[in-house]
């Protein structure tokens, strides 16, 4: 009599739901999924990768997973910067990878007012769909720049640029949930009626087969974020405005990481900017930045749309290895940059397996963006090279003549420099922000033999905090050869990048930066979620066993247990908790 072979009926089962295309088996074609900004540790041993091209067809995926006892790591775009999308180390169960990126599309409700969207829908999408509208999503800039999904966002609690709109977020979604007996069940929390199986939900929700009267108007779940703007004003709290961590961020969907399968989520919109005047302040003195928060968000002025600081070191090094990265977010819609991103993986797959050296794509591009324009007009650069503290800040509406008053009456207060910018300017300056990270990651590529390993991380500042202009104590000085600085100021929302010494201990130094993060009160991390990178917190780490009782669904993420039933060990018959 045969034994049950687990992989072997998965991989047939699942060839009966997808085509060959969504059916990726080898290494060579699951690279661009399997890897992302965080490496494992170990080469991840992937049954699958399965991109299926219905939500139905989701839907018999994740139950023929559930029958075979096999883990799922559901992915929507890869953009993410902690590795929670991607397998990490070793499993004690097959593990299936489920690309969701045939699987757009977005539903208008209320006018455009809010929006139903399915899982693979980029912002860019919906910002597109809703412009002719007169509004936009969430967040408009940075990660939609390289396609980022709504619905990662929502499972992260992103935050992003935009000053006003905190943590996205939502009490409206429809998701599976894998229950402790070990099958999945289809919750449907959008307030939309569509029928009775799941068959029939997800094909009336993907077809957008409802009409208004099937949508509700009287529930009491949120669709959005509505606290964070009185929170982020309040600028004597000793704790930061918003992390991810943060219990009061946590329902069903939103903050989930990939617990839950997530087939839709119901989100609201925002009524787009009639005006918008963009400023660029710079200074030699971190007081004048300080001042500047903390007596705006104290007066009467609107809140700004975004305030984003950038750092010298970060301007030198965009302006120098983000030509081509600026060219591209202007020039590209964000699928094909996901393309671009994708091909690129797996040409390092092709350079590691030839023995190659992997940063050959980053010298090609390198050296092709010499010929490329320059990231910002001459005139910006060099203000973005003489001075080191940067501040990128927009306005809209009524907010324009209050906020250019107090603007040029703090610049004359302080050693600073204030230039109003045209349209054309505001778009390169807020792209060549966008473009920083990539630009510093190809800037230790390419100069690897002058560095050791590099740590990132996103910190919370305590809304209170006037210490945001790190100073290192000597231990950690002297193994750390360059820093990199940039965030969302007003949010006191910080991205610190560290180019360590050659001979340092990536994980010494790490642990010793993160309980100097612990001495001044700072909470991390702010806005990438913890992915395998950052341990989650009790709150979130309850959580997560709350929504996942299996331990089934993206096992390991917040460095918590790995083994099927929330065990540390594949031989433990207890719940270490």
């Amino acid at each position: 009599m045969s034994s049950y072979d687990p992989s072997s009926y998965l991989l047939t089962e699942l060839s009966q739901v997808v085509d060959k295309a969504g059916l990726l088996t080898t290494s060579s074609q699951q690279q661009a999924y399997v890897e992302g900004i965080v490496s494992s540790p170990e080469q991840p041993n992937v049954l699958a990768v399965v991109i299926p091209q219905t939500l139905v067809a989701l839907w018999q995926v994740i139950n023929i997973c559930a029958k075979a006892d096999a883990i799922i790591i559901a992915q929507a775009a890869n953009t993410g910067l902690t590795g929670g999308s991607t397998p990490f180390g070793g499993y004690d169960r097959p593990v299936v990878v489920i690309s969701m990126q045939r699987l757009g599309g977005v539903h208008l409700l209320k006018e455009g007012r809010e929006v139903v969207a399915l899982p693979a829908a980029t912002l860019q999408e919906l910002e597109i769909t809703l412009a002719p509208l007169g509004r936009e999503p969430h967040s408009v800039l940075g990660s939609s720049c390289v396609g980022a999904s709504v619905i990662g966002g929502i499972c992260n609690n992103s935050g992003g640029m935009l000053v006003q709109r905190g943590p996205a977020y939502t009490e409206m979604a429809l998701f599976a949930r894998r229950t402790a007996s070990g099958s999945f069940e289809l919750i449907n929390h959008l307030d939309i009626a569509l029928g009775d199986s799941p068959e029939e939900i997800l094909t009336r929700l993907e077809s957008g087969n409802f009409s208004t009267d099937q949508v509700s108007d009287t529930c009491n779940r949120a669709a959005s974020n509505t606290q964070y703007k009185d929170k982020v004003r309040d600028c004597n709290a000793s704790t930061p405005a918003r992390f991810n961590n943060d219990p009061s961020g946590l329902y069903e969907a939103s903050g989930s990481a990939g617990r839950l399968i997530v087939f839709a989520v119901r989100v609201a919109t925002f009524a787009k900017s009639q005006r918008e005047q963009t400023f660029y302040y710079s200074s030699n003195d971190a007081h004048a930045l300080t001042s500047l928060r903390r007596h705006w968000l104290a007066s009467e002025l609107d809140l700004p749309v975004c305030a984003e600081y950038m750092h010298r070191a970060y301007n030198e090094v965009t302006l120098q290895y983000g030509r081509d990265t600026c060219f591209s977010m202007r020039k590209l819609p964000a699928k094909r940059i996901g393309a671009l991103y994708r091909l690129q993986s797996r040409l390092g797959y092709y350079l590691t397996k030839w023995r190659l050296p992997t940063s050959l794509p980053d010298r090609i591009l390198q050296l092709v963006s010499s010929v490329m324009p320059a990231a910002l007009p001459k005139h910006l650069a060099k203000q973005a090279l003489a001075y080191d503290y940067h501040l990128i800040i927009k306005v809209a509406d009524d907010n324009i003549a209050p906020a250019q008053a107090f603007l040029q009456a703090h610049n004359e207060q302080h050693q600073s420099r204030l230039h109003t910018c045209t349209t054309e300017e505001a778009e390169k300056l807020l792209v060549f922000r966008s473009a920083a990270t990539a630009a510093m990651f190809r800037y230790h590529n390419l100069n690897s033999a002058d560095f050791g390993e590099m740590i990132s991380t996103d910190i919370a500042l305590p809304r209170n905090a006037i210490d945001w202009d790190e100073t290192l104590p000597e231990s950690l000085k002297k193994h750390i050869k360059k820093t990199f600085y940039l965030g969302h100021f007003f949010c006191h929302v910080m991205h610190q990048d560290y180019l360590l010494q050659p001979t340092t201990n990536k994980n010494k130094i790490k642990d010793e930066l993160l309980a100097f993060y612990d001495q001044r009160g700072v909470e991390y991390p702010a806005e990438h979620n913890v992915g395998h990178i950052y341990p989650a917190k009790p709150a979130l780490s309850t959580f997560y066993r709350t929504l996942d009782p299996t331990n089934s669904l993206n096992p390991g993420i917040g460095q918590t247990a790995k083994w099927k039933d929330w065990r540390f060990s594949p031989l433990m018959e207890e719940v270490n908790d």
